[in-house]
């Protein structure tokens, strides 16, 4: 039997947990080796594999512990509502709830967007069923919108979805939380996203400059 010589705590896994996340991120999936990982854990080598067998585990298991804590993070934010809420209020909670926890879990997050074209085939066909989860919660979050009559019927869910995550996602490159909570920003990116950015005497006009155009073409 292997002499085990280090701790099984959850600790340490979670420990090794986010510093994988940490270099898969950063230096991808081929240059991260399980020694250097064991190194930053101020472990033995040899030590490691009590925890994961491989390198391929580890990357499965920290796509999978990412995946699943962002989710389950955006649904609290979601269900924490009142019943009376609407499909906008649970829009904008999942707004706070995704970008909140793409900050927390951030080493996870970045690993989720840069590593899928890197993974094992087995592995990232497990990562695309967990992407397809987190896009099925946003499309139907999206849909609840249009159902309560807080998006036209003309809108495409998946581009819609696209344009929502796209901004949300990168929200560790420009938060600044001495400008503003997250749920600031949340009630200014719902303004955007339902409202618009054109004044509205801008509005007014454009329906007339159109008009005009087209009586000259």
């Amino acid at each position: 039997m292997r002499k085990r010589n280090v701790s099984s705590s959850v600790d340490t896994r979670e420990n090794l947990l986010r510093l994988a996340a940490r270099s898969f991120a950063t230096q991808g999936y081929a240059a991260t080796t399980m020694r250097s990982i064991a190194e930053q854990a101020g472990i033995e080598a040899a030590s490691i594999y009590y925890h994961f067998s491989s390198k391929e585990e580890m990357v499965d298991v920290v796509m999978e512990h990412g995946g699943e804590s962002i989710l389950q993070h955006i649904r609290d934010h979601v269900e924490a509502l009142p019943a009376e809420a609407d499909a906008e209020d649970r829009f904008k909670a999942a707004l706070v709830g995704q970008m909140s926890a793409v900050i927390k879990y951030g080493d996870y997050a970045l690993a989720h967007g840069r590593l899928l074209s890197q993974l094992p085939d087995k592995v990232r066909d497990k990562q695309v069923r967990r992407r397809a989860r987190h896009q099925q919660f946003w499309a139907g979050v999206l849909e609840d919108l249009r159902t309560e009559g807080f998006l036209r019927e003309d809108v495409d869910i998946a581009l819609a979805r696209v344009f929502v995550l796209g901004f949300v996602n990168s929200v560790q490159t420009w938060f600044d939380p001495k400008k503003g909570s997250l749920d600031k920003v949340a009630e200014q990116l719902c303004d955007i996203f339902f409202e618009g950015v054109r004044p509205v005497a801008a509005k007014t006009r454009r329906p007339a400059r159109k008009s005009a155009l087209s009586a000259s073409s």
